[in-house]
């Protein structure tokens, strides 16, 4: 088990020490998302708690912290002070587009996602959708109104495409196969100048299998000008940086740290 902490601290950290470095124009926006079923724990940082009752599908929005070390990260069963795991001192990127969530891979067995989002621009009238497989199961295909959108995902992977604004009925379904559909039918909306990203997540095994959602708003295309009488104005551009990115001790814990006893308390 250590090894396999040890492991997960190495991927996270490359996370980190792979973003762009802060500085004084710099934005973020830092989200952990817990995709787990059935962990539940509180986040120690700096000697109190950041959070506390962190639950399978609950997001967390770490913005405040961007850019700064958190000293003395600690794991621990919630509601209790047993210390699930000690991560130290934890550095975090100051901006970056990313989504750290803690799921089960293929195997079911607890790790780490760590995905750049796609924050750029749509085109006027369009909207984007992004899939990301991280549930305990095989290869998917992702199907957006009974066609094939996404094929043969594995686990740990995704994709996106830009879509006319309205809704889409997506299912998700055995890589090459038109059923058992796992998840879904589910009305999804594609909102103008928003990125809507969809996990799956849970366990085939267990039928616990279901989406958890994020939405990055802001990213309609502004027109080059705003005519004002004979009189044009340039529109600022509008730039969105919605970011996500890794604070790594918290999704450790998240992800794997919480002893035999606690999964079964919860």
């Amino acid at each position: 088990m250590r090894r396999l902490f040890a492991a997960l601290a190495a991927l996270a950290l490359s996370a980190v020490m792979f973003a762009s470095p802060a500085s004084a124009d710099d934005h973020a926006r830092i989200h952990l998302i817990h995709g787990i079923p059935g962990v539940d724990v509180d986040v120690e940082a700096n000697g109190a708690n950041v959070f506390e009752g962190f639950s399978f599908g609950d997001t967390q929005d770490l913005s405040a912290f961007a850019g700064a070390t958190l000293e003395g990260v600690k794991v621990k069963v919630a509601g209790t002070d047993t210390v699930a795991i000690d991560a130290g001192d934890v550095a975090l990127p100051g901006a970056g587009n990313f989504t750290l969530i803690a799921h089960l891979d293929a195997d079911g067995t607890p790790t780490i996602g760590v995905f750049e989002n796609d924050d750029s621009a749509t085109a006027a009238g369009q909207g984007r959708i992004t899939v990301r497989h991280t549930a305990a199961a095989p290869a998917v295909d992702v199907l957006a109104n009974g066609a094939v959108a996404f094929a043969n995902v594995p686990n740990g992977a995704g994709g996106g495409a830009d879509l006319p604004a309205g809704t889409i009925s997506a299912e998700v379904v055995p890589a090459g196969a038109a059923e058992p559909v796992v998840i879904g039918p589910a009305d999804l909306p594609i909102t103008e100048g928003a990125n809507l990203i969809v996990y799956a997540v849970g366990s085939l095994d267990d039928g616990s299998l279901t989406v958890l959602t994020e939405s990055i708003d802001g990213l309609a295309t502004p027109p080059a000008a705003v005519n004002t009488g004979n009189s044009p104005v340039d529109a600022a551009q509008s730039t969105n940086t919605v970011a996500i990115a890794g604070i790594v001790g918290v999704a450790l814990a998240a992800a794997v740290a919480v002893p035999a006893a606690a999964r079964a308390r919860s």
